[in-house]
């Protein structure tokens, strides 16, 4: 199980009507704090509350919803009117948060702090970052920046910037974790999703903003068949026209890892036909050949904002 966020039962929170007796030992504040994580490789996380170093430091605010930024690649043909579209990404973006202290005992208490903050947010590579309020999603980033907007012998007003590296958020965990999946503004139907399929014939539900697309945009995927067939086997993707087929039986684990396929852990592309599979926004339509067992699909979901 992934664990994005602090296991502390007294977390920084705005206090309530029930609370209006509380005593700043008791960690409640006049607004809500937003929690945030930073992780190495999407699993293992350190929440800012689990830093000790980092005490009274809260994050006030977060991007509410952060803008896509989207480049385009146009060609003129010809003498024809206007141009024609090649290609199309989405580009970096800045993401910004607030973070402030306010208790500190003293300038150096301000200064150490800052620098333990520093040291917590600024590293040569990127890294993934979570916050509370989109709790489903986590962003690639580096931070450029820590503004010192506001220092006093009190504490600190400092504003964050980072570069998000791939200018789109991904889904904490995958489709074979969907608590991670499923959340907030995260296009889920009204309908129940699966992952997991014995028939030949089903519906994937891509709830992404975007197709996913391993070959084109390196989107990690992988289609886990468990399970035998005598010959002949074959997966279509109904909606988008892919197609991956064997002509030789086998009978175990036949996995399609992005853009390659293994049978018990080694490569079996000179079997098959090459295929790839796709998946478009929305329902996916599949429809299996010749075969007996169960496939799995394991996929991260990728969101604009």
């Amino acid at each position: 199980m992934i664990q994005v966020f602090s296991t502390k039962k007294n977390k920084p929170h705005h206090y309530g009507f029930t609370e209006l007796d509380a005593k700043p030992e008791e960690n409640t504040y006049g607004f809500n704090p937003i929690e945030f994580s930073v992780s190495k490789d999407g699993k293992d996380w350190i929440s800012i509350y689990d830093v000790p170093d980092l005490e009274g430091v809260l994050c006030v605010d977060t991007p509410y919803v952060a803008p896509a930024k989207q480049t385009d690649e146009y060609r003129t043909i010809g003498i024809q009117d206007g141009k024609y579209l090649l290609s199309s990404n989405y580009d970096q973006r800045e993401l910004k948060m607030t973070v402030v202290l306010t208790n500190a005992m003293d300038r150096n208490d301000v200064e150490l702090t800052y620098d333990a903050l520093q040291r917590y947010l600024v590293q040569r590579e990127p890294y993934w970052i979570c916050f509370e309020n989109w709790p489903q999603r986590m962003y690639y980033v580096k931070a450029n920046e820590l503004a010192q907007t506001h220092l006093t012998d009190g504490g600190f007003y400092i504003d964050v910037t980072f570069t998000d590296q791939i200018g789109m958020s991904s889904s904490i965990g995958t489709t074979v974790n969907s608590s991670y999946v499923k959340g907030f503004g995260n296009n889920e139907p009204n309908v129940g999703t699966a992952y997991s399929f014995t028939g030949s014939n089903f519906v994937v539900n891509n709830l992404s903003d975007v197709l996913i697309d391993p070959e084109r945009r390196g989107h990690p995927f992988k289609m886990i068949v468990e399970g035998s067939s005598s010959g002949k086997f074959k997966v279509t993707n109904k909606t988008t026209g892919d197609v991956i087929y064997r002509e030789k039986g086998f009978s175990g684990k036949f996995v399609l890892d992005g853009v390659e396929p293994k049978l018990e852990g080694q490569s079996d592309l000179l079997n098959t036909n090459h295929g790839i599979i796709t998946l478009e926004r929305g329902t996916n339509e599949f429809q299996v050949e010749n075969f007996n067992g169960k496939i799995t699909f394991d996929y991260s979901m990728w969101w604009l904002s």
